[in-house]
């Protein structure tokens, strides 16, 4: 009976119960609105809470990380609109369930169970051996975050890819996966050529909880300089879903196409968490990556420290071309939302050492001559300036911007595009 009784208030249970609360509650909205976007989060929490009552391991994660979401959107209420009790008792609620379905899952009221007792267990076998599964996964060592949104996206990934990858907000008819979350974390699902589940993680902070130890145990002194300097990574990673239809080679093909897709001037090496491979980006790196065994990019360290960038003059076209159309930006801009942020500008900064570091702005003001907004990098050669800094920057030195056309794709972009470009003609030479 305590065995019966620990199972039905068990955090996997109790998770599952409030998640199968909000896909009613979601797949109801999309009904009534009319809004497929809806229906798709509904669907997908109706399959995580009942992933999380029959005990699939993979629900673990993508049901805390659902319930952190829905802690977080109501205690941003709490703060933007009005705060009241009920909220608030809300929000905690579910940030300790969160906790307690990662931390304690098997825990229930009366907590009867032995280590060879609890459900989905093998008697003998160790739990950290169990969960001990390699991460498929490839990193970006970045200079600063990459700018992403999830229909920016959903279209790198379709055409890495060669499929229709949808965002949230489209309409998922005769798609080939689609795409849900926002920065820094998105989960993305995918039917070709096989069913898969992955995440992109987009992050601000370094790769390592100690980057000056790991460099310092690397023989390698360039390796070791990009441990130390690097401040942002993004990674793409294989969910590793029971019954999946994805083997480690197809993961890997898939995610060294995404992650090729998503690099620009930014990225300074690649890592392989699972193998340890570790390598300079490069063009060749690149090319590898598309092709059919994307870990042999890896395995040869590249001699030379080249970035994967196009040369000057195509950039400096780029440059040209967004300098040109800003009137474009300037127009859309004047016509937005108060509250919508997807108007960012790219321009030159100087630190005190003199070099010049290229970063993004979020935009909140326009005049004629000047654009203000606040940094939403941070920067590598500026002690006085940090992220979040408000700035102000002359519109005869902005390199590149990025805004929502009236469909609400992303506008612009032309630096990224130009690099995209130049890489899928080298691939192709």
């Amino acid at each position: 009976m305590k065995k019966i009784i620990n199972w039905l208030t068990s955090n996997w249970t109790c998770a599952a119960l409030l998640l199968g609360f909000h896909a009613w509650a979601w797949v109801m909205i999309g009904i009534w609105m009319h809004n497929q976007s809806s229906k798709i989060v509904g669907a997908l929490m109706a399959v995580t809470a009942l992933g999380l009552l029959i005990r699939l391991r993979w629900t673990r994660l993508v049901g805390t990380a659902m319930m952190i979401w829905i802690a977080g959107f109501k205690a941003y209420g709490l703060v933007a609109r009005e705060f009241t009790w009920k909220q608030a008792m809300f929000s905690a609620v579910y940030g300790f369930i969160a906790y307690q379905l990662w931390t304690k899952p098997d825990n229930g009221i009366m907590d009867d169970f032995t280590e060879d007792e609890k459900p989905g267990r093998d008697p003998g076998k160790d739990e950290e051996e169990e969960d001990d599964k390699p991460i498929i996964s490839l990193v970006h060592l970045r200079r600063q975050p990459r700018y992403l949104e999830p229909q920016v996206l959903a279209n790198a990934l379709s055409e890495a890819w060669g499929l229709r990858i949808i965002s949230k907000e489209g309409d998922e008819e005769d798609s080939d996966g689609f795409v849900v979350g926002d920065n820094p974390l998105f989960f993305v699902w995918v039917k070709k050529p096989a069913f898969a589940m992955l995440m992109v993680h987009n992050r601000d902070t370094p790769y390592f909880e100690d980057p000056e130890e790991v460099a310092g145990e690397m023989p390698n002194l360039r390796f070791a300089e990009i441990f130390r300097e690097h401040n942002a990574w993004l990674a793409v990673d294989l969910m590793q879903v029971e019954g999946t239809q994805v083997d480690h080679d197809e993961a890997y093909r898939l995610i060294g196409k995404a992650v090729a897709a998503l690099a620009d001037d930014d990225v300074m090496a690649i890592l392989c968490p699972q193998h340890r491979f570790l390598n300079l980006w490069s063009p060749e790196l690149e090319k590898t990556l598309c092709g059919a065994a994307p870990l042999d990019a890896l395995k040869e360290e590249v001699k030379a420290p080249v970035i994967g960038v196009p040369d000057g003059d195509v950039i400096a076209n780029a440059i040209a071309e967004a300098r040109r159309r800003w009137p474009e930006f300037v127009a859309v801009f004047k016509s937005r939302q108060p509250d919508d942020e997807r108007f960012i500008v790219k321009a030159p900064f100087t630190g005190e050492n003199g070099k010049v570091e290229h970063m993004w702005l979020q935009v909140f003001g326009l005049e004629p001559e000047y654009v203000h907004g606040n940094l939403i990098n941070h920067p590598m050669h500026s002690t006085r300036l940090k992220m979040g800094s408000q700035v102000e920057v002359a519109v005869a030195e902005v390199s590149d911007w990025i805004c929502p056309d009236a469909e609400g794709n992303p506008l612009g972009n032309f630096t990224q595009q130009a690099v995209s470009q130049a890489s899928k003609q080298k691939r192709k030479a």
